[in-house]
């Protein structure tokens, strides 16, 4: 939320009156044109005056200090208010009549785009994003601008392919200069990422901004990228709301056009009352869409996309430099996943096991699940179960190269989501023996899995350690085809972060709860089509809780070696 520091006062404007057109000569019509213009003008003044002179009072705002110093304005991070509460009865009735002169107005002028984006303003202010999109047809201003208002109205309704396709119309018709600026992401920005975008020219802009769209996009199941149109949508209101009155301050200024940038366009607001009562003049306090989210990630990934880890994005971070609000999520938690890798030739097959089940924001039986591979910022592998359990798995084929990989959870009718992404590199090709990753999973009954499809569908992303749940591990050697080859195979579990005395315990053979687990057996692996599939229990009751390093290795008769570890997190 925002107060802007300078009081504002407006005298109210004469009543418009508006009458039939008699005569409908050209010069005639071109008067009756420029005056009904001239009518919204002041009509538009006279609205914001008295929404100003009646919107409800709080006692004070923020927490006593600015989180950041914008221009005018004290910003503070970390509002919870989800809904904007109902505007007073005349505030709503002003908002009618003004709309009621804006749509007389364009009618008679319908290439002026100012009553064009007023409009589409104050339909959408008023919750009515298909009357600002029916306000736009016919649309007689620059093409352009007439493709952006479409843009923003479909944006905010939620059609985010299509408002994806309207901003794409507007960025290839409009002036260079104007889109050079459109483009800018600077503001968005911080640290050496933003300089980079400062000293990045238009021309050479294209690839940059590619990639920071590519990394942002809240949830690449989705058909559009809604933060990429966030910004559009946020660019066109700002030059909406540059030419006209803009209700927390008395003049257009270039912190007003940040604040929009970064945060988005306040949607509700109150009047603070002054410390002195007396005091005639006071603030407005403007209310951004909430909660909202950091999808920004470090800017190092700018250079090392795929060397990216989960905390590369923090949704939550306290101070982001910006933020948005999508509608349909009110929450976005951090999903647990284990992602396991599998050769098939060129590509690899992706498991991604996944567990809400502690996420209490869900609350459908059935729930929404994707697992999307991007290589690149257009290739898109994906696979989606539109009836998903809190837990579970899904596998997608990807080409055997660095991807990012993004695993995505959808509560639609509690608006709850969860996400996991991270980079996932290809799988290491050693040699003569490779190895596939593990895969963990829960037994059903006293037979393990001995393919990758029937332990796909035990997969499991959490471990919990309980004396009748054994963990399933399953993995694949990979060798010459149609061979028999003899293997030595050890698998150990073993707590990280051990202190050098418990090491030397474990060594004498002293024992403890948390003690390694350290299995060692000769095996036979035939290579049909040249993968050996296989599949183990172990017991983990009698560990500890904590972190666990388990590691698998197997050697051949060559004595060539192939190695795979996975880090779990043991909870009883």
């Amino acid at each position: 939320m925002r107060r802007g520091w300078f009081p504002w006062r407006q005298t109210l404007g004469a009543a418009v009156a508006l009458a039939p057109l008699a005569v409908p000569l050209p010069a005639q019509r071109a008067a009756d044109s420029a005056r009904l213009v001239r009518a919204a003008h002041r009509a538009q003044r006279d609205y914001e005056w008295t929404r100003r002179t009646h919107l409800p009072w709080i006692a004070g705002g923020g927490s006593g200090h600015c989180d950041e110093r914008i221009g005018r304005f004290c910003y503070w991070h970390g509002e919870t208010v989800e809904h904007a509460p109902p505007d007073p009865p005349v505030i709503a009735r002003a908002r009618r009549d003004l709309l009621a002169v804006l749509d007389s107005a364009g009618r008679v002028a319908p290439a002026d785009g100012w009553v064009a984006g007023q409009r589409v303003r104050y339909d959408l202010e008023a919750g009515s994003p298909d009357s600002a999109l029916a306000a736009l047809t016919p649309c007689g201003a620059e093409a352009w601008w007439c493709d952006a208002l479409r843009g923003l109205a479909l944006h905010v309704s939620g059609r985010f392919a299509a408002a994806s396709s309207a901003f794409d119309a507007a960025l290839a018709e409009m002036p260079e200069r104007t889109r050079c600026r459109w483009l800018d992401l600077t503001p968005l920005l911080d640290g050496a990422a933003a300089r980079r975008s400062e000293h990045t020219g238009c021309d050479a802009r294209a690839a940059l901004d590619s990639r920071l769209w590519w990394l942002a996009q809240p949830f690449y199941s989705m058909d559009a990228n809604d933060r990429r149109t966030e910004h559009f949508a946020r660019r066109t209101m700002i030059r909406i709301a540059s030419t006209s009155v803009w209700p927390e301050v008395s003049s257009w200024a270039d912190d007003i056009e940040e604040l929009i940038l970064r945060y988005g366009w306040p949607r509700w607001f109150e009047r603070v009352r002054p410390a002195v009562e007396a005091d005639p003049n006071y603030s407005i306090m403007g209310h951004d869409p909430q909660p909202s989210f950091a999808f920004f990630p470090n800017g190092r990934l700018l250079d090392s996309a795929f060397a990216a880890t989960p905390g590369d994005w923090d949704l939550r971070a306290g101070r982001a430099r910006s933020r948005y609000a999508p509608a349909y999520a009110i929450s976005i938690d951090t999903l647990a996943v284990a992602l396991s890798r599998f050769v098939r030739g060129d590509s690899a097959v992706l498991v991604a096991a996944y567990d809400a089940s502690r996420d209490t924001t869900f609350t459908a039986p059935v729930l929404r699940a994707a697992v999307v591979a991007m290589p690149d910022e257009r290739q898109r592998f994906m696979r989606v179960d539109s009836a998903a359990r809190r837990a579970g798995a899904l596998a997608v084929v990807i080409p055997r190269r660095p991807t990012i990989v993004s695993v995505e959870l959808f509560d639609d009718s509690a608006r709850a989501a969860a996400r996991l992404r991270t980079a996932v590199a290809p799988p290491a090709d050693t040699g003569a023996l490779r190895l596939s990753d593990m895969l963990m999973f829960r037994p059903a009954g006293d037979s393990l899995p001995q393919s990758l499809p029937a332990a796909a569908a035990l997969a499991v992303a959490r471990v919990a350690a309980a004396a009748r749940l054994p963990l399933g591990l399953f993995w694949e050697v990979y060798g010459p085809p149609g061979e028999a080859m003899p293997l030595d195979v050890s698998l150990t579990v073993e707590r990280t972060g051990a202190r050098w005395w418990e090491r030397a315990r474990w060594a004498l053979h002293l024992g403890g709860r948390d003690a390694p687990i350290s299995l060692r057996w000769r095996d036979v692996a035939r290579f049909d089509a040249g993968v050996s599939a296989r599949a183990v229990a172990v017991d983990l009751s009698r560990l500890d809780g904590g972190t666990y390093r388990i590691r698998l290795e197997v050697r051949g008769p060559a004595r060539n070696l192939a190695r795979t570890e996975k880090t779990v997190e043991v909870r009883h």
